[in-house]
């Protein structure tokens, strides 16, 4: 069966160009490309650099017969070259060079094995490194020994590290890079304890635990420190003075959420129950001013460092109305005709329509002011005001015809076909606002997680 022939349009033949140009490019930088400059690269010496070709070959193509070859040959150079650098340090008693130059030569070895190559390090030369390696294992040993003796501690773990880098079995190593490490910030952290600087007494010995769990008293004294170090905070009734009713017990709540989900270990919040029972019982009200003597006095009984008040200042919220706009757009349609030949064909006209844009805006600004007031000597330790702006806004079209067919008008009347895109988004765009509760809910949770940020701030100032 003979298949007839059909021309190709314009665009077909262009995309075959452009698919059989890719591909001469393509088979250009391919593997026999690289073959080519790996080779020439032999011939004038340079077998890193030819090793290094043909392992991209190998990559690009790891049937291909030439590139393997060329690769066992350069590649075995090059181990070779990092064996002699090897064999030359041991000659000169650099145990150190020498043990470095052996692992370039296994890495590379190893690098070329993972495209199917394997290279050569004979017997001779591995019993070689392994007695190099135990001389220069016992040499970083001892001077490792000599810095802890010394309390060169820094220069004593990079030395214990070296030794466990190459045996991590070696002797007593582990045990004593454990000490290296730990006993500058064991005695750090005593320092911290005496000026009373728990926080970062604690980070002291929380290091020293993830280090050597069992290292002296270092955990106890961290739960010490976490313990003596504790910044607990009240909050106390918050105040309204917007002309929107609750926003005080909005805030409060989504701000006591977001204090109780601080990462800061010494910041807490008085439990709500036992803090609302004591104020009940000594009728005090904290959401006023207090003195200084009020403030100790309700601070040792609900063992709160600090409280924290808040005032809504304002909750204003706006919103334009809806705003309609008659556009001019063309619909097509389809014309059925005869054609020259006698045959039904259709026609795509176009006709002029309306269709209808809408635009509509909300906005909430909420203001309020926070302050931090210090339980033992009454002071006001901060004190910041807070504004969050909030905007959401919707612009749609809506058509009540075959909106698939239709297309927005320029300004001077013509058929704007690029716009078609756009206006397609807009006629299945989202025809509501957010709601305002919700959008006051963002606001004040923002609000909610700034004053998380500042009161962790203050607790770090605060306890050091």
């Amino acid at each position: 069966m003979q298949i007839p022939f059909k021309p190709s349009s314009s665009r077909t033949w262009t995309l075959v160009i452009a698919v059989a140009l890719f591909a001469a490019l393509s088979g250009c930088s391919g593997s026999k490309a690289f073959v080519k400059r790996a080779l020439k690269m032999e011939e004038v010496g340079m077998m890193n650099q030819a090793a290094n070709f043909y392992f991209i070959a190998v990559e690009k193509d790891p049937y291909s017969a030439e590139a393997l070859a060329g690769l066992q040959r350069s590649g075995q150079w090059v181990l070779n070259d990092h064996l002699n650098q090897f064999e030359q340090s041991r000659a000169e008693g650099n145990r150190s060079a020498a043990v470095e130059a052996y692992e370039r030569a296994k890495a590379y070895q190893s690098k070329i094995e993972r495209v199917g190559i394997g290279l050569l390090v004979l017997s001779e030369t591995e019993a070689a490194y392994n007695r190099v390696k135990n001389d220069h294992l016992e040499d970083v040993y001892e001077a490792a020994i000599e810095h802890l003796e010394a309390e060169e501690f820094r220069d004593a773990l990079r030395d214990f590290d070296e030794v466990i880098r190459l045996d991590s079995g070696y002797k007593d190593a582990e045990t004593l890079a454990n000490v290296a490490f730990c006993e500058p910030l064991y005695r750090n952290g005593m320092k911290a304890i005496e000026a009373s600087h728990w926080r970062s007494a604690h980070a002291d010995f929380n290091a020293c635990v993830s280090r050597d769990a069992n290292y002296k008293e270092a955990r106890r004294l961290r739960d010490d420190c976490l313990e003596k170090g504790q910044f607990a905070i009240a909050l106390v009734n918050f105040e309204n003075g917007s002309n929107r009713s609750g926003m005080e017990t909005k805030l409060k709540s989504f701000v006591q959420q977001a204090l109780g989900e601080s990462l800061d270990p010494f910041l807490h919040l008085v439990d709500r129950e036992n803090q609302d029972l004591i104020l009940q019982e000594q009728q005090l009200s904290l959401s006023g001013v207090i003195d200084a003597n009020s403030a100790v006095e309700v601070g040792g009984l609900m063992g709160a460092k600090a409280i924290l008040k808040g005032t809504v200042v304002s909750c204003d919220v706006s919103a334009s109305s809806l705003q309609r706009s008659n556009m001019q757009g063309f619909e097509g349609y389809k014309v059925a005709k005869v054609n020259e030949n006698g045959k039904k064909v259709y026609e795509t006209k176009y006709r002029r329509v309306t269709y209808q844009n809408y635009r509509q805006s909300r906005t909430v600004i909420i203001t309020v002011q926070l302050a931090l007031i210090s339980l033992a000597t009454g002071k006001t330790e901060m004190t910041e005001i807070i504004k969050r702006e909030i905007n959401d806004h919707v612009a749609y079209s809506r058509y009540g015809g075959d909106h698939k067919n239709i297309y927005p008008s320029r300004s001077n009347g013509s058929m704007h076909r690029m716009g078609r895109r756009s206006l397609m988004t807009e006629l299945a765009a989202n025809s509501i606002l957010k709601s305002e509760a919700l959008m006051i809910d963002n606001a004040v949770s923002e609000i909610a997680e700034t004053a998380r940020a500042r009161v962790e701030s203050e607790a770090k100032r605060l306890v050091p």
